[in-house]
């Protein structure tokens, strides 16, 4: 929750590929983190690029994000969460025009309050601000209709308030599985899955990792698995790929550990 969504999909009938059209772009980074004080004012800035040789025009719009382990991603009303920053942003207008071969800067203020319902702010808060192309040209094909693929980023704004607030890291649910993966060439290998959920009041980017012991206690595999970014109240899966084990029984350890707050540590049995 690494961070864009591209959203929607080419269209394709009589079956012939539609060619590449040139569109707006993000070129700045997709996760936007600032750590400040109750009552302060920051502003950052979101780089649009136009890679084509006519004006764009793209929408800036602002919502609520929130995601779980199981897939499921929210964009609710802005400040329909309780953790939501949407409240305390102003990011100018909702159109943005480029000209070709431009950049385009959109600049957002975030103004802090020093009280949140009576008390000040905790933790960390967060929303999203989505840019989408609105007039991208449609690709045509040879044979038939085709429809231009349009790319909806996403882009995360998330306010540690400094010095407060504890992430609290819960394992929801570990499972063995064989999966076909396109680094295994459609081989069966082993995979552990496990989602893990932040009950706390503050964002991390927890690490996991798993290492597996034979009946020796000799260590056979270490595997690690991409930071996630994990806001409270939210929950993201990690998959660790065990097809480089041979067959049998193991003693697997199991540990997912933030740079804040206690890491989640399990001894369990595998077999493979």
């Amino acid at each position: 929750m690494p961070w864009y969504a591209a959203l929607g999909a080419a269209l394709l009938l009589g079956g012939v590929p539609a060619p590449s059209a040139a569109q707006v772009i993000v070129r700045s980074n997709l996760a936007q983190e600032s750590t400040t004080a109750p009552g302060s004012t920051y502003t950052r800035a979101i780089v649009l690029y136009n890679e084509g040789d006519s004006s764009r025009t793209a929408e800036v719009s602002l919502r609520d994000y929130t995601f779980s382990a199981d897939g499921t991603t929210r964009y609710d009303d802005p400040g329909a969460l309780a953790r939501s920053n949407a409240p305390w942003i102003d990011y100018g207008g909702s159109t943005v025009t480029l000209p070709p071969e431009q950049e385009v800067e959109v600049t957002y203020q975030v103004d802090v309050p020093a009280q949140v319902d009576g008390e000040p702010p905790t933790g960390t808060y967060w929303s999203i601000i989505l840019v989408e192309p609105l007039n991208q040209p449609q690709g045509t094909a040879a044979q038939g209709l085709a429809v231009q693929q349009v790319r909806r980023y996403g882009i995360q704004v998330a306010t540690h308030i400094r010095e407060t607030g504890t992430p609290d890291l819960s394992l929801l649910s570990t499972d063995l599985s064989l999966l076909s993966t396109d680094l295994q060439q459609a081989n069966g290998g082993a995979v552990l899955s496990l989602s893990v959920e932040n009950t706390g009041t503050r964002g991390v980017s927890p690490a996991a990792r798993v290492e597996l012991y034979d009946a020796s206690g000799a260590l056979v595999l270490t595997q690690d698995a991409s930071r996630k970014r994990i806001y409270p109240g939210t929950s993201v899966r990690y998959r660790l790929d065990l097809a480089e084990a041979d067959a049998g029984t193991y003693q697997a350890l199991l540990v997912v550990q933030a740079d804040a707050g206690r890491p989640i540590g399990r001894q369990f049995t595998v077999e493979l």
